[in-house]
């Protein structure tokens, strides 16, 4: 069969296979060409997972990265779209271990808070409001019996100052 007689755009002859009136298909009808071509390019078209919604949580994110990893195994993705999915979630990763500090250092300062408020009332923290609950910690307090242990202020007995000398004690050891 013979060749198209149609030039292309370069200007160089068709060399596709002529059809009725001496045109190939494409050359016969230029309108199709577009439509055909648009086709194509849609059906080449990438199409990205739809990103979950709300806050990502740190399992979000590996099954995230799961996924991408699957659809370039699968090549339903590519790897220029599935690094960027990587680099996103790293991104997503360090901004959710700081939102995890600032919701924990926000709790710790408003225990602390707390607590100041607390310490500013003493008959509050240590009854905790309850009165009956002060009165017996006082009634505990008195009914304690003294310590067994000698008072650091008064010296040990078997010396002057307080402190017996440990060399008499060693030769007298040696003698023995």
């Amino acid at each position: 069969m013979p060749n198209c007689k149609a030039l292309t755009k370069a200007g160089a002859p068709c060399r596709a296979q002529a059809g009725v009136n001496g045109l190939c298909y494409l050359h016969a009808r230029p309108e199709r060409a577009r439509l055909l071509g648009q086709v194509g390019g849609r059906k080449n078209r990438q199409q990205l997972p739809e990103p979950p919604t709300g806050p990502f949580s740190a399992t979000d994110l590996r099954n995230t990265l799961a996924d991408a990893i699957r659809g370039v195994q699968a090549k339903t993705l590519t790897p220029r779209a599935a690094s960027a999915i990587a680099q996103l979630c790293n991104s997503a990763k360090g901004l959710l271990m700081s939102a995890e500090l600032e919701d924990r250092v926000a709790r710790l300062e408003q225990e602390l808070a707390e607590q100041q408020r607390a310490a500013s009332d003493p008959h509050d923290a240590e009854t905790n409001g309850n009165v009956a609950a002060g009165e017996e910690a006082a009634e505990q307090l008195v009914e304690e019996e003294p310590s067994t242990l000698p008072d650091a202020g008064q010296p040990v007995e078997g010396s002057e100052d307080g402190l017996e000398d440990c060399g008499d004690r060693i030769a007298e050891e040696e003698e023995n």
